[in-house]
């Protein structure tokens, strides 16, 4: 009710004010406005300018058994010069398609390609226009298609791009789903195709597993079933870990026994949270031979460094404590 009062107390003071000689004054401003518009309309119409006018494009009358591996562009863009009414009229209705048929085409084919002449689009454009309108330009200026009888071969997806994890995190797996497509293209073509890419993917700071749809960079002249890829990127998080192992000596002869201080290391590294459970202390090997001994105390050296022989698989930033030892080699009466 509170609104209606409104509404009708705002009526009742612009009838006041259009009733006031004010009012009537903005009345007549207002009936020149619109008319001095209209004679600039008329005028402008009358003018000659340069507009873009899309004329889609169907390809027709194609077999049962032809597949186009790559289609023609869905419309011509054609910039066309007459006076804007005309244009006007362009805008207005939409463009007839051009037909292009198949069959027209098909004995001019090479290796599964079919170009149609230029004189053929400029004929089918201007067959679109009005006899006043003079076409400038049409885009593409070549026309192209693709197609095959069916030949085709499955191909690796391969991942183009970045995908980065947070320092804290690691990347355990990169993979797509489907992991293989199926292509249509000639067989020339087949021949050489190793993989088929993604676009450019960019995934950065990763700190959990993640999904996302990619599509896949499309190939001239190839049809690619489907189009899209699964990208799943698999993240794993790093955790530290020390275990403790003995220095295991080789090759030295009979009676000779190496002795260490300390008899065993430290070995603190880093590995992801998913395979920690598969590091154990007999996958690190830390190995002195006689042989390396022996240059060790031609050098004069007091203490042998520690190296590990065998890193478990996914191990990362191994550091040992203490790096060097102190040695004594003790001979053994085995008589005894």
């Amino acid at each position: 009710m509170k609104a209606r009062f409104q509404v009708q107390d705002l009526w009742r003071k612009v009838k006041d004010f259009l009733l006031n000689a004010m009012g009537k004054e903005f009345l007549v401003f207002l009936f020149f406005l619109a008319l001095s518009a209209g004679f600039w309309l008329l005028q402008t119409l009358d003018e000659t300018f340069e507009a873009e006018v899309k004329i889609p494009l169907v390809l027709v009358d194609v077999p049962e058994d032809v597949m186009i591996t790559t289609p023609l562009p869905e419309a011509l863009e054609v910039t066309v010069k007459d006076k804007g009414a005309t244009l006007m009229r362009y805008w207005r209705h939409s463009m007839q398609p051009i037909l292009i048929s198949y069959r027209d085409y098909q004995g001019s084919s090479t290796n599964g390609m079919v170009r149609i002449m230029q004189s053929d689009i400029q004929k089918a454009v201007q067959s679109r226009m009005f006899s006043s309108s003079r076409v400038q330009s049409i885009r593409p200026d070549t026309l192209e298609f693709f197609f095959n009888h069916g030949r085709n071969s499955t191909i690796p997806v391969t991942v183009a791009g970045k995908v980065e994890t947070n320092p804290q995190y690691y990347l355990l797996d990169v993979s797509t789903t489907p992991s293989e497509v199926r292509v249509f293209a000639p067989s020339s073509m087949l021949d050489t195709l190793l993989a088929v890419r993604t676009v450019d993917v960019n995934l950065t700071d990763l700190k959990e597993n993640k999904s996302v749809e990619v599509a896949l960079q499309p190939i001239r002249g190839a049809k690619i079933e489907p189009s899209t890829v699964t990208l799943t990127a698999m993240v794993d998080v790093y955790m530290e870990d020390v275990v403790e192992i003995p220095i295991v000596s080789l090759n030295f002869p009979a009676g000779k026994h190496l002795r260490t201080f300390p008899p065993t290391v430290k070995v603190t590294y880093t590995v992801g949270y998913s395979r920690s459970k598969d590091v154990k202390q007999k996958n690190f090997v830390s190995v002195v031979t006689y042989e390396d001994l022996l240059v060790l105390q031609e050098e004069g050296a007091t203490k042998i460094p520690v190296r590990l022989k065998t890193i478990p698989e996914g191990v990362t930033n191994v550091r040992i404590e203490p790096s060097e030892l102190d040695f004594l080699v003790e001979t053994v009466n085995e008589d005894e």
